[in-house]
Protein backbone atom coordinates (compact mmCIF):
# COMPACT_ATOMS: atom_id res chain seq x y z
CA UNK A 1 0.00 0.00 0.00
CA UNK A 2 2.87 2.42 0.77
CA UNK A 3 4.37 1.75 -2.67
CA UNK A 4 1.06 2.52 -4.35
CA UNK A 5 0.70 5.78 -2.43
CA UNK A 6 4.25 6.79 -3.41
CA UNK A 7 3.61 6.09 -7.08
CA UNK A 8 0.33 7.98 -6.88
CA UNK A 9 2.20 10.96 -5.46
CA UNK A 10 4.75 10.77 -8.30
CA UNK A 11 1.94 10.71 -10.88
CA UNK A 12 0.35 13.81 -9.41
CA UNK A 13 3.74 15.53 -9.31
CA UNK A 14 4.40 14.70 -12.98
CA UNK A 15 1.05 16.09 -14.07
CA UNK A 16 1.72 19.19 -12.04
CA UNK A 17 5.05 19.71 -13.80
CA UNK A 18 3.36 19.45 -17.18
CA UNK A 19 0.80 22.08 -16.24
CA UNK A 20 3.51 24.36 -14.84
CA UNK A 21 5.53 24.02 -18.06
CA UNK A 22 2.57 25.05 -20.23
CA UNK A 23 1.62 27.91 -17.90
CA UNK A 24 5.22 29.16 -17.82
CA UNK A 25 5.41 29.31 -21.60
CA UNK A 26 2.04 31.04 -21.85
CA UNK A 27 2.92 33.61 -19.19
CA UNK A 28 6.16 34.86 -20.84
CA UNK A 29 6.23 37.71 -23.36
CA UNK A 30 8.32 36.00 -26.09
CA UNK A 31 9.05 36.54 -29.74
CA UNK A 32 7.52 34.09 -32.18
CA UNK A 33 10.76 32.14 -32.66
CA UNK A 34 11.47 32.09 -28.94
CA UNK A 35 7.88 31.04 -28.28
CA UNK A 36 8.18 28.21 -30.82
CA UNK A 37 11.40 26.99 -29.22
CA UNK A 38 9.83 27.16 -25.78
CA UNK A 39 6.76 25.26 -26.98
CA UNK A 40 8.99 22.64 -28.63
CA UNK A 41 10.86 22.16 -25.34
CA UNK A 42 7.61 22.05 -23.39
CA UNK A 43 6.15 19.52 -25.84
CA UNK A 44 9.24 17.35 -25.55
CA UNK A 45 9.07 17.55 -21.77
CA UNK A 46 5.38 16.71 -21.87
CA UNK A 47 6.10 13.71 -24.09
CA UNK A 48 8.83 12.59 -21.69
CA UNK A 49 6.53 12.95 -18.69
CA UNK A 50 3.75 11.15 -20.54
CA UNK A 51 6.10 8.23 -21.15
CA UNK A 52 7.10 8.21 -17.49
CA UNK A 53 3.44 8.41 -16.53
CA UNK A 54 2.63 5.38 -18.68
CA UNK A 55 5.52 3.46 -17.13
CA UNK A 56 4.42 4.43 -13.61
CA UNK A 57 0.82 3.43 -14.40
CA UNK A 58 2.05 0.05 -15.61
CA UNK A 59 4.09 -0.31 -12.39
CA UNK A 60 0.95 0.39 -10.35
CA UNK A 61 -1.01 -2.24 -12.24
CA UNK A 62 1.85 -4.73 -11.82
CA UNK A 63 1.94 -4.02 -8.09
CA UNK A 64 -1.82 -4.50 -7.82
CA UNK A 65 -1.47 -7.86 -9.55
CA UNK A 66 1.38 -8.84 -7.21
CA UNK A 67 -0.62 -7.69 -4.18
CA UNK A 68 -3.65 -9.72 -5.25
CA UNK A 69 -1.39 -12.74 -5.72
CA UNK A 70 0.17 -12.26 -2.27
CA UNK A 71 -3.28 -11.87 -0.70
CA UNK A 72 -4.36 -15.11 -2.34
CA UNK A 73 -1.22 -16.83 -1.04
CA UNK A 74 -1.87 -15.56 2.50
CA UNK A 75 -5.49 -16.73 2.38
CA UNK A 76 -4.41 -20.15 1.10
CA UNK A 77 -1.91 -20.45 3.98
CA UNK A 78 -4.57 -19.39 6.50
CA UNK A 79 -7.09 -21.85 5.08
CA UNK A 80 -4.49 -24.62 5.34
CA UNK A 81 -3.80 -23.66 8.96
CA UNK A 82 -7.52 -23.61 9.82
CA UNK A 83 -7.97 -27.03 8.24
CA UNK A 84 -5.00 -28.37 10.18
CA UNK A 85 -6.45 -27.03 13.45
CA UNK A 86 -9.97 -28.15 12.61
CA UNK A 87 -11.51 -24.68 13.01
CA UNK A 88 -13.30 -22.22 10.74
CA UNK A 89 -12.18 -18.72 9.89
CA UNK A 90 -15.12 -17.39 11.90
CA UNK A 91 -14.03 -19.37 14.99
CA UNK A 92 -10.47 -18.11 14.58
CA UNK A 93 -11.61 -14.49 14.35
CA UNK A 94 -14.00 -14.88 17.32
CA UNK A 95 -11.18 -16.43 19.38
CA UNK A 96 -8.98 -13.39 18.71
CA UNK A 97 -11.87 -11.00 19.42
CA UNK A 98 -12.60 -12.68 22.77
CA UNK A 99 -8.94 -12.47 23.78
CA UNK A 100 -8.75 -8.80 22.77
CA UNK A 101 -11.84 -7.98 24.83
CA UNK A 102 -10.59 -9.86 27.90
CA UNK A 103 -7.17 -8.23 27.73
CA UNK A 104 -8.84 -4.83 27.62
CA UNK A 105 -11.16 -5.72 30.51
CA UNK A 106 -8.38 -7.17 32.69
CA UNK A 107 -6.36 -3.98 32.14
CA UNK A 108 -9.36 -2.01 33.43
CA UNK A 109 -9.70 -4.30 36.46
CA UNK A 110 -6.01 -3.93 37.28
CA UNK A 111 -6.57 -0.21 37.73
CA UNK A 112 -9.27 -0.72 40.40
CA UNK A 113 -8.96 -0.81 44.19
CA UNK A 114 -9.69 -4.02 46.11
CA UNK A 115 -13.03 -2.58 47.24
CA UNK A 116 -14.02 -1.92 43.65
CA UNK A 117 -12.75 -5.31 42.51
CA UNK A 118 -15.01 -7.11 44.98
CA UNK A 119 -17.97 -6.07 42.82
CA UNK A 120 -16.46 -7.88 39.85
CA UNK A 121 -15.22 -11.05 41.50
CA UNK A 122 -17.90 -13.10 39.79
CA UNK A 123 -16.98 -11.62 36.42
CA UNK A 124 -13.30 -12.46 36.97
CA UNK A 125 -14.16 -16.02 37.92
CA UNK A 126 -16.26 -16.32 34.76
CA UNK A 127 -13.36 -15.04 32.67
CA UNK A 128 -11.06 -17.60 34.30
CA UNK A 129 -13.51 -20.36 33.42
CA UNK A 130 -13.79 -19.11 29.83
CA UNK A 131 -10.00 -18.96 29.50
CA UNK A 132 -9.86 -22.53 30.76
CA UNK A 133 -12.21 -23.58 27.95
CA UNK A 134 -10.30 -21.54 25.37
CA UNK A 135 -7.03 -23.18 26.42
CA UNK A 136 -8.51 -26.52 25.29
CA UNK A 137 -9.09 -25.24 21.77
CA UNK A 138 -6.68 -26.23 19.02
CA UNK A 139 -6.21 -22.52 18.35
CA UNK A 140 -4.48 -22.27 21.74
CA UNK A 141 -1.78 -24.57 20.35
CA UNK A 142 -0.48 -21.55 18.45
CA UNK A 143 2.25 -20.19 20.72
CA UNK A 144 1.21 -16.53 20.58
CA UNK A 145 -2.32 -17.39 21.69
CA UNK A 146 -1.14 -19.72 24.44
CA UNK A 147 1.13 -16.95 25.74
CA UNK A 148 -1.76 -14.49 25.83
CA UNK A 149 -4.08 -16.97 27.58
CA UNK A 150 -1.43 -17.84 30.18
CA UNK A 151 -0.78 -14.16 30.78
CA UNK A 152 -4.48 -13.40 31.33
CA UNK A 153 -4.92 -16.35 33.68
CA UNK A 154 -1.92 -15.24 35.72
CA UNK A 155 -3.24 -11.68 36.00
CA UNK A 156 -6.72 -12.86 37.03
CA UNK A 157 -5.25 -15.27 39.59
CA UNK A 158 -3.26 -12.40 41.11
CA UNK A 159 -6.32 -10.15 41.24
CA UNK A 160 -8.50 -12.81 42.85
CA UNK A 161 -5.78 -13.82 45.30
CA UNK A 162 -5.65 -10.22 46.50
CA UNK A 163 -9.32 -10.49 47.45
CA UNK A 164 -8.89 -13.62 49.55
CA UNK A 165 -10.50 -13.46 52.97
CA UNK A 166 -12.22 -10.14 52.33
CA UNK A 167 -15.60 -11.46 51.32
CA UNK A 168 -18.44 -11.99 53.76
CA UNK A 169 -20.77 -14.96 53.60
CA UNK A 170 -24.31 -15.72 54.75
CA UNK A 171 -25.89 -19.08 55.54
CA UNK A 172 -29.48 -19.26 54.31
CA UNK A 173 -32.09 -20.03 56.93
CA UNK A 174 -35.66 -21.29 56.43
CA UNK A 175 -38.52 -19.17 55.21
CA UNK A 176 -40.68 -20.17 58.17
CA UNK A 177 -38.10 -19.03 60.72
CA UNK A 178 -35.94 -16.45 58.98
CA UNK A 179 -38.02 -15.33 55.99
CA UNK A 180 -34.87 -15.61 53.93
CA UNK A 181 -34.98 -14.59 50.29
CA UNK A 182 -32.49 -12.49 48.39
CA UNK A 183 -34.54 -9.33 48.98
CA UNK A 184 -34.73 -9.87 52.75
CA UNK A 185 -31.09 -10.93 53.02
CA UNK A 186 -29.88 -7.83 51.16
CA UNK A 187 -31.84 -5.50 53.45
CA UNK A 188 -30.31 -6.95 56.65
CA UNK A 189 -28.32 -4.26 58.47
CA UNK A 190 -25.10 -6.30 58.49
CA UNK A 191 -25.41 -7.23 54.78
CA UNK A 192 -26.28 -4.21 52.60
CA UNK A 193 -29.05 -2.57 54.60
CA UNK A 194 -30.67 -2.10 51.19
CA UNK A 195 -33.11 -4.62 49.73
CA UNK A 196 -32.53 -3.33 46.18
CA UNK A 197 -28.98 -4.72 46.35
CA UNK A 198 -30.28 -8.30 46.06
CA UNK A 199 -29.00 -8.72 42.44
CA UNK A 200 -25.43 -8.42 43.75
CA UNK A 201 -25.93 -11.56 45.88
CA UNK A 202 -27.55 -13.33 42.94
CA UNK A 203 -24.77 -12.51 40.49
CA UNK A 204 -22.10 -13.30 43.05
CA UNK A 205 -23.53 -16.80 43.52
CA UNK A 206 -24.52 -17.87 40.00
CA UNK A 207 -22.87 -21.23 40.64
CA UNK A 208 -25.68 -21.94 43.15
CA UNK A 209 -28.53 -19.61 42.28
CA UNK A 210 -30.06 -20.43 38.91
CA UNK A 211 -33.40 -18.81 39.73
CA UNK A 212 -33.19 -15.76 42.05
CA UNK A 213 -36.61 -16.67 43.45
CA UNK A 214 -35.27 -19.99 44.72
CA UNK A 215 -32.62 -20.33 47.44
CA UNK A 216 -32.28 -23.25 49.80
CA UNK A 217 -31.67 -23.47 53.56
CA UNK A 218 -28.04 -24.08 54.59
CA UNK A 219 -26.67 -22.64 51.37
CA UNK A 220 -23.61 -20.54 52.15
CA UNK A 221 -23.86 -17.47 49.95
CA UNK A 222 -21.00 -15.12 49.18
CA UNK A 223 -21.80 -11.49 49.95
CA UNK A 224 -19.85 -9.40 47.43
CA UNK A 225 -18.44 -6.10 48.65
CA UNK A 226 -19.81 -2.84 47.31
CA UNK A 227 -22.48 -0.25 47.93
CA UNK A 228 -23.81 -0.04 44.37
CA UNK A 229 -24.86 -2.49 41.69
CA UNK A 230 -22.41 -2.96 38.82
CA UNK A 231 -23.48 -2.51 35.19
CA UNK A 232 -23.72 -6.28 34.77
CA UNK A 233 -25.81 -6.66 37.96
CA UNK A 234 -28.20 -3.92 36.86
CA UNK A 235 -28.56 -5.60 33.47
CA UNK A 236 -29.34 -8.97 35.11
CA UNK A 237 -31.96 -7.31 37.35
CA UNK A 238 -33.63 -5.61 34.38
CA UNK A 239 -33.87 -8.93 32.53
CA UNK A 240 -35.32 -10.59 35.63
CA UNK A 241 -38.00 -7.92 36.10
CA UNK A 242 -38.86 -7.99 32.40
CA UNK A 243 -39.27 -11.76 32.50
CA UNK A 244 -41.47 -11.55 35.61
CA UNK A 245 -43.59 -8.82 34.02
CA UNK A 246 -44.04 -10.87 30.84
CA UNK A 247 -45.00 -13.96 32.86
CA UNK A 248 -47.57 -11.93 34.84
CA UNK A 249 -49.06 -10.50 31.65
CA UNK A 250 -49.57 -13.99 30.18
CA UNK A 251 -50.86 -15.41 33.43
CA UNK A 252 -48.00 -17.90 33.86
Amino acid sequence: MKTQKMIGFVLVLMLGLVLLSVQSVSAQNLSKSDWEEAMKAATARQSELTTQLSAATKDVEDLKTQLASKDADVKACEDALFALLGVTREQWEQFQKDLDQMEKRVAELQGMSDDQLMQYKGEMEQMQAKLGEMSKSNIAKISRFKTRIDGLQEKLTTLLKGLGGKEKSYTVGTWAKNHDCLWNIAKKRDIYNNAWMWPKIWQGNRDKIKDPDVIKPKWVLKIPEGTELSKEEKSAARKYYHKKSAATATGN
